[in-house]
C-alpha cells in the first residue's frame, strides 16, 4: 500500500478512536521483542495477552523448531497502524470484528491469502459458512478464524431445583424462558423495601441482536445504505426486549445490579451470574472461563430462546497478515497451524470459544474434555452454529458511531424517558443522518 492509502486508512482510525493521525503516529511502540536464536526466523504475533498465548506459542514452537514466535500484546486497530506506519509491521495480527477488517483490506494493508491456502494447509474450507465476514473482503481471504463462539443461555442448575423449574430444553421459545424467569425472579425486604434478592435473566445491553432478528428484522438494508431500526420487525424485538425489564421485572434494572452484585460494584453478566445472584445469562463460551473458577456453581447451557425464526449472535476474531510483513512465509506457516486439531483444541478448551475448524474429529474431541467432566454439553456450542449470525455493519458509518447513538437512546428508553418504539425511532433518524452525510462526502470514511 502507498503512503497516501496508509495516510487515509491512519486518519479514519484516528477519528474512530478520537485522534488525530499526527498524535495516533506519536503513540510510537517500543517493540516487544527479544533476541532470536541463531539459525531461526522470528515472527511477532499482535494479540490479547490472553495467558494461553504462552501453551499456543510452546506448541507452535515445538511442532516448527526453526521458527519463534514473539507475543506482542495489544491489538488495537490504532496501535497496529503505528507499527504499520512507523515501518515495524507485526507478521500477524488479530482483528476483533469484520468491519475492521474491511477497513484495513480496502486500504490494501492485508495479505491475500488465497493463493497461500494449499501450500501452507490453511483449512479455509472447514470453517462455518457463518464466519464468512471474517474471512473474506471482496472474495479474497483475507483472514482466519481461529476460534468462535455461538450465543447461548447459561443457567444455574441448582437455582433451578430450587425453584422447582424444569431444566430448558434446546430448541425452547422466549415464552418459556419467560416464564422460567419469572418462577426465578425472587424478592426480599430490606427497611420495610422490597428489593430483588435474585433475578430470572440477564441480557447485556450490546447483545440485543438475536431478539430483532428473531423477528427477520435487520439493523440495515442489504446496501447498508439505510437504517431498519424503525421497521416494525425491529420494534417488535425491542418492545419484547424492554418489556423483559420494565414490565415483567425479571431482568435487573442498571441499580438493581449495582446493589445485587457482591462487591457493591457494576454486577456485570458474568458477576451476578457466578455470585447465583441471576439464574441465567445469556453470552458466549468464553464465560466458562470464569466459571470455572467458581467451584460451588452448578451450571449448563442451553441453546438461546427463538421466537418465530431461530437465530442467535456469533462473535470471533480472525487474524491476518499484514503485506508489508517480513517474515511472510513464517507468518502463512503459523496462519495455517492455527487451524490445525493441536491448537484448536488447546484454545477451545481453555474455554475461550469452539473450535472454528469444524472437521468431524476436532469437533468430536472437543465434544467432551476430561479436564471438566462436568460440561457435557459442549455439543451444544457446536449445534448452535448452524443458528449463528455475525452482527450487521453498514460500510457507510462506523460502529463506535452506531453504538455510541444505541447506547445513549437506549439508555433513555431503560429509564423510561422514551417508549421503545420511539427509542427505535430516533436511532433511526440519527444514523441516517450520518450515512446521508457520508454518502454524500466519502472522505468522512475515507
Amino acid at each position: 500500500m502507498d503512503n497516501t492509502g496508509l495516510t487515509r486508512i491512519f486518519t479514519t482510525i484516528g477519528v474512530i478512536f478520537g485522534v488525530t493521525a499526527t498524535v495516533a503516529l506519536g503513540i510510537f511502540l517500543t517493540s516487544t521483542t527479544s533476541p532470536t536464536p541463531k539459525g531461526k526466523a522470528s515472527i511477532r504475533w499482535c494479540v490479547d495477552p490472553n495467558p494461553i498465548r504462552k501453551e499456543q506459542i510452546k506448541l507452535f514452537e515445538s511442532r516448527h523448531p526453526d521458527i519463534s514466535v514473539i507475543n506482542d500484546p495489544g491489538a488495537e486497530p490504532q496501535r497496529l497502524l503505528t507499527q504499520l506506519a512507523g515501518d515495524v509491521p507485526p507478521d500477524v495480527m488479530a482483528l476483533y470484528d469484520p468491519q475492521t477488517i474491511r477497513l484495513f483490506a480496502k486500504n490494501g494493508v492485508l495479505l491475500d491469502l488465497t493463493p497461500y491456502v494449499s501450500k501452507y494447509n490453511i483449512a479455509v474450507d472447514k470453517l462455518y459458512p457463518a464466519l464468512e465476514p471474517y474471512v473474506y473482503h471482496e472474495g479474497r481471504i483475507v483472514g482466519i478464524p481461529e476460534n468462535c463462539g455461538p450465543f447461548v443461555v447459561f443457567y444455574n442448575k441448582k437455582l433451578f431445583r430450587e425453584a422447582g423449574v424444569p431444566y430448558p430444553k434446546p430448541g425452547w421459545t422466549w415464552e418459556e424462558c419467560l416464564d422460567c424467569a419469572r418462577k426465578l425472579t425472587k424478592y426480599k425486604y430490606e427497611n420495610s423495601r422490597r428489593i430483588p434478592s435474585q433475578k430470572g435473566l440477564f441480557i447485556n445491553n450490546t447483545d440485543w441482536w438475536l431478539l430483532i432478528w428473531m423477528h427477520n428484522g435487520r439493523l440495515f438494508s442489504e446496501d447498508g445504505k439505510r437504517c431498519l431500526m424503525d421497521s416494525p420487525q425491529v420494534k417488535k424485538g425491542i418492545r419484547f426486549w424492554a418489556d423483559l425489564r420494565l414490565k415483567h421485572k425479571v431482568m435487573p434494572t442498571a441499580s438493581e445490579a449495582q446493589s445485587m452484585a457482591p462487591t457493591g460494584a457494576w454486577g456485570s453478566d458474568a458477576l451476578l451470574f457466578r455470585a447465583s445472584m441471576v439464574a441465567m445469562t445469556l453470552s458466549g463460551r468464553w464465560m466458562s472461563i470464569q466459571y470455572r473458577e467458581q467451584k460451588d456453581l452448578d451450571w449448563d447451557v442451553v441453546s438461546a430462546p427463538h421466537g418465530p425464526n431461530r437465530v442467535t449472535l456469533l462473535a470471533s476474531k480472525a487474524y491476518a497478515i499484514p503485506k508489508a510483513s517480513p517474515n511472510r512465509a513464517e507468518a502463512l506457516t503459523f496462519i495455517g497451524h492455527l487451524l490445525q486439531r493441536d491448537n484448536q483444541l488447546l484454545v477451545s478448551n481453555y474455554g475461550d470459544g469452539i473450535p472454528a475448524n469444524s472437521d468431524s474429529t476436532i469437533t468430536k474431541a472437543f465434544a467432551y474434555n476430561p479436564d471438566y467432566p462436568n460440561e457435557k454439553n459442549n455439543q451444544l456450542h457446536l449445534d448452535e452454529m448452524k443458528y449463528a449470525r455475525v452482527q450487521e455493519f453498514s460500510p457507510y458509518i462506523n460502529n463506535l458511531d452506531v453504538s455510541a447513538i444505541m447506547a445513549v437512546e437506549l439508555d433513555k428508553m431503560w429509564l423510561q424517558q422514551q417508549s421503545p418504539d420511539a427509542a427505535c425511532d430516533v436511532i433511526a433518524k440519527r444514523i441516517n443522518a450520518i450515512i446521508r452525510r457520508n454518502l454524500a462526502n466519502p472522505n468522512f470514511l475515507d
